[in-house]
């Protein structure tokens, strides 16, 4: 494995298991509230699982985010178009190919009363730069320097041109920290009871059950719309379906695709179905030693698998075939590997005996366990083939911890967003990243775009990328989800392409 990271046809097996799946996303609640069913007292959100940590520098996690967003804010964000707008800084500008400086907001507060300022900007970017045990401290180890010009004005030197330090400082691993009171209570302590400056604050943490946050009267956008949002962790799909229905909840995150006409028929819900980043992809070692080093393997492993019959069996059409990670709307997608995949069981088999396994061949693969039915449909697809998948299901924080550890196996079934809307994220191809799969010549050319300025040449060097993997199939791309919400009639709600819940921008249907 790879070193850890520094901080037509389909058999009566696929068949069976597609008619057994009504595809779950695993990833008791009492949600109930008075509140949830009048005024803007309470918003209620279930899950399907908890978040992981409350340390936004060292989360990996989309679901950790989406809640962590409420309590933290950064410099910048992105709107709901994915558009970057200002949060934190109120402008910025480039002194030179390397230094940016921020004009700061002056009317900001920390949950604890404490006021924001430069130098809690430099606390924060140079914990999360140059923390090598950080989970995002490679997002981030392009800052050399964070300099305080005064109490409102900061500069940013990165080690290179940084043509992504924009995208970088809009993610929610750029959240900002009280460097005073950080440094008090210390790490430990802090995130036990943590403190920001976004619109809600916290409550309390109990953990497998829920998430609490109450408005923060000293918001410096003014007034949040909600009293308190309660993050309600309902691993059971049924329940978290029952809690919707019944007024338990306001929204309700992964309906399976078999209640989504029970929820739209249903007086008082809707549901609300729109593209997510995360696109769902296997990753596959080329280490030598493994079975799938062998380019035959993994592209074999490709034609065995029907992405349009899991598209439309499992997910109901709520999703679109692609053969890379970067999808329309990011930068540098190319457009001609999406919407498309490749499908030749027969293909495949002939490969696989061509390359002399006759009598088949083994792979191990870890599966995130919120994945678990997709995981179990591409096993059978590929055992009709002559591959046999042994499947791993880890719990998602654990898979999380196992995956920057480099504890995985050769086959890594993921779920993977983008948050930086660039095609940047196939950084983790890198030696160095996460992804067991590595080419010097995609090493190479990740490397020229990181530092490169110019727009088209950079967009350039990332389709050659994306070509690459889907020629030697480094990773087997299987398709961009849709997010399926199960909604109460009472919101004014439209699911982000981010994954993220800005409870702030969900309000009552007027």
């Amino acid at each position: 494995m790879k070193k850890p990271v520094s901080f037509i046809t389909i058999s009566a097996v696929t068949l069976a298991l597609l008619a057994s799946c009504g595809f779950e996303d695993p990833d008791a609640n009492d949600t109930t509230n008075d509140d949830t069913a009048s005024g803007n007292g309470q918003l209620t959100i279930a899950n399907p699982a908890d978040i992981t940590t409350f340390d936004p520098h060292n989360n990996s996690v989309i679901t950790t985010s989406a809640v962590l967003v409420n309590v933290y804010s950064k410099l910048l964000k992105r709107d709901e178009a994915g558009e970057i707008i200002p949060e934190l800084a109120e402008s910025w500008d480039t002194i030179d190919d390397v230094t940016w400086e921020f004009q700061l907001r002056d009317d900001v507060t920390f949950h604890n009363g404490d006021p924001f300022t430069a130098e809690d900007v430099k606390f924060s970017l140079e914990r999360v730069a140059n923390d090598t045990t950080l989970q995002q401290y490679a997002t981030f180890s392009q800052i050399e320097n964070v300099d305080v010009v005064d109490d409102h004005t900061i500069q940013i030197t990165t080690a290179e041109p940084d043509p992504q330090l924009l995208s970088r400082l809009s993610t929610p691993a750029a959240s900002m920290l009280p460097k005073d009171y950080f440094e008090e209570v210390g790490a430990d302590e802090f995130f036990k009871a943590p403190v920001g400056t976004g619109p809600f604050q916290f409550e309390s943490w109990q953990q497998d059950e829920a998430v609490v946050l109450s408005k923060y009267e000293g918001y410096f956008e003014g007034e949040p719309n909600w009293e308190t949002v309660r993050f309600s962790v309902v691993p059971e799909d049924s329940t978290r379906v029952s809690e919707l229905l019944t007024g338990g909840v306001d929204i309700a995150f992964n309906i399976p695709t078999a209640d989504m006409e029970r929820i739209d028929n249903n007086d008082g819900t809707h549901m609300a179905l729109e593209p997510i980043q995360r696109v769902i992809q296997i990753w596959l070692s080329n280490e030598e030693g493994e079975a799938t080093a062998d380019p035959a393997v993994r592209e074999a492993i490709d034609l065995a698998i029907d992405n349009q019959v899991i598209i439309d069996e499992i997910l109901q059409g709520s999703a679109t075939a692609t053969r890379t990670h970067i999808t329309p709307g990011n930068f540098g997608a190319d457009p001609s590997l999406y919407d498309t995949y490749e499908y030749d069981p027969e293909r495949a088999k002939e490969i696989l005996a061509d390359a002399g396994y006759e009598d088949g061949v083994t792979i191990n693969m870890s599966v995130n366990n919120y994945y678990t039915e997709m995981a179990e449909v591409v096993g059978g697809m590929l055992a009709d083939v002559g591959i046999t998948a042994n499947i791993e299901l880890i719990e998602q924080s654990q898979f999380a911890n196992r995956l920057f550890n480099g504890e995985l196996e050769e086959a890594i079934f993921v779920g993977w967003g983008n948050d930086m809307f660039d095609a940047s994220v196939l950084d983790f191809f890198k030696e160095e990243g996460v992804a067991p799969y590595t080419d010097p010549e995609i090493e190479q050319l990740l490397e020229d775009a990181a530092y490169n300025m110019d727009e088209e040449e950079r967009a350039d060097q990332y389709q050659q990328v994306q070509q690459q993997l889907a020629e030697d199939r480094g990773a087997v791309y299987l398709f961009q989800l849709q997010g399926r919400y199960g909604v109460s009639d009472r919101l004014d709600y439209k699911p982000r392409l981010d994954e993220l819940y800005y409870a702030n921008e969900i309000k009552l249907a007027k």
